[in-house]
């Protein structure tokens, strides 16, 4: 793909995900004003619930799969792969449901209303099942935005019609249900069409789950503490602190989720370089998407510490004033989170690099966990975010100094420049002085 035509479909897929933020300015200020900050904490963690179930569910796969489909040569290998994968999350989905129920019994904001904690398992395992990866590998992709596009249209109709009031909670998680089963079976029928139905078998699903178990670790240490923080916080703090969490939380995650649509392009298009050979073709193209991820975590930062105070209370009412000072901490993670997901996903996934990722996603998640056991119970929601920058910043360092051991740095823009006047300076002074002594 060249430089024009990959900008055009980073472009669409950009706008296609404006509509999802669209969709949250919409249902946010929503949200905080309908529900209060119980109820709102409430649906909160059940969401944080539900991308747990997601990750556990989808274990790796999503990147497994992107990657060997973008090296399909014919329908009847992406068929293969297509059949596969699907067997490998329904049978996780088993797994994912049991850990699901267990999580909200023992969640005091869920198991007020289980139900609640029941949809958000049964929409994590949905979520997973999602053919996003098949469509990215297979360089469509445009067709997981259109899908995404009806689901949130449909969800957001669903939303505005049945929720009134504080007691309306369990039809926010239930809508996003109903649209997560519209969506997918578009998906799976597109899909079917184009190459064929899945044969299901529970054959080479014990291979893919081991070839996928680096990054599952990865996403676990770094993506799963991630995403249940505000499940966690439910454990040590009180429910308000659990709101204004909450609350924060999900502008942060707007922040870094705008990272992922350029990733949808890049992380399949330096697998398929590579795969082909073209090596200075893949470094330029990490190099193009570098430069996009780091300029894009050092504006959010900005933005964050200005406008916080600003824009929360405006959208979400006086009440959540306190989460500007939350999302104010979050700022900090900004420009680490980008240099992450540059490292991660267009530096080692395209190079098969699993292991290495595993183990810095482990040792991160620890430093998140223990950091979030002693920051939460003291400093609730504050403590907690800081927790996530500490888990990040931890994870940058691990990633750079692997990037520097396997000779990588140089996809850094800059860094090949950088490191030649380092060692002309280490070379000039020990000559320097030689001459001194003589």
């Amino acid at each position: 793909m060249d430089g024009k035509k990959s900008a055009n479909v980073i472009a669409f897929v950009y706008g296609g995900y404006l509509m999802r933020y669209v969709y949250l300015i919409i249902v946010v200020p929503f949200y905080g004003r309908v529900l209060g900050v119980a109820e709102y904490g409430r649906v909160l963690a059940a969401m944080s619930l539900m991308n747990v179930i997601w990750m556990l569910v989808s274990y790796g796969f999503t990147f497994v799969g992107m990657r060997e489909v973008s090296k399909a040569q014919d329908t009847n290998e992406c068929n293969a792969i297509y059949s596969l994968h699907v067997s490998a999350r329904l049978a996780l989905g088993v797994l994912g449901g049991a850990v699901g129920l267990i999580a909200t019994m023992c969640s005091p904001a869920l198991a007020e209303r289980p139900l609640i904690g029941v949809l958000a398992t049964l929409l994590g395992i949905v979520s997973a099942l999602n053919l996003g990866w098949l469509y990215q590998g297979r360089q469509h992709f445009r067709t997981p935005i259109m899908i995404e596009v009806f689901g949130f249209a449909l969800s957001l109709a669903l939303v505005l019609s049945l929720v009134k009031g504080p007691a309306d909670s369990i039809w926010v998680v239930a809508s996003l249900f109903v649209a997560g089963i519209a969506s997918a079976a578009i998906s799976y029928g597109l899909a079917t069409f184009q190459l064929g139905r899945p044969h299901l078998s529970l054959s080479g699903i014990v291979p893919l789950i081991k070839n996928s178990t680096m990054l599952f670790c990865y996403s676990s240490g770094s993506v799963v503490l991630t995403a249940s923080s505000t499940y966690l916080l439910t454990l040590l703090s009180t429910p308000a602190q659990v709101g204004y969490f909450g609350a924060a939380e999900r502008f942060a995650t707007i922040a870094l989720a705008l990272m992922g649509p350029a990733g949808q392009v890049f992380i399949p298009t330096i697998s398929r370089q590579l795969a082909q050979g073209d090596k200075a073709g893949a470094h330029a193209t990490t190099r193009r998407g570098a430069m996009l991820l780091l300029g894009y975590g050092l504006l959010v930062f900005c933005g964050a510490l200005a406008l916080s105070p600003l824009v929360l209370p405006l959208i979400l009412g006086q009440a959540f004033t306190p989460s500007a000072r939350v999302l104010q901490c979050f700022a900090w993670m900004f420009p680490f989170a980008a240099f992450n997901e540059f490292a991660a996903f267009y530096v080692f996934v395209p190079r098969r690099k699993d292991r290495v990722l595993a183990i810095a996603g482990a040792a991160a998640g620890i430093a998140n966990l223990g950091s979030a056991l002693w920051l939460a119970p003291r400093f609730g929601a504050e403590g907690m975010a800081f927790a996530r920058v500490i888990g990040e910043l931890s994870l940058s360092v691990m990633l750079l100094t692997i990037m520097v051991r396997l000779q990588l740095v140089t996809l850094l823009p800059g860094a090949g420049r950088a490191m030649e006047i380092m060692a002309r300076m280490a070379w000039a002074k020990p000559h320097a002085g030689t001459g001194k002594d003589e």
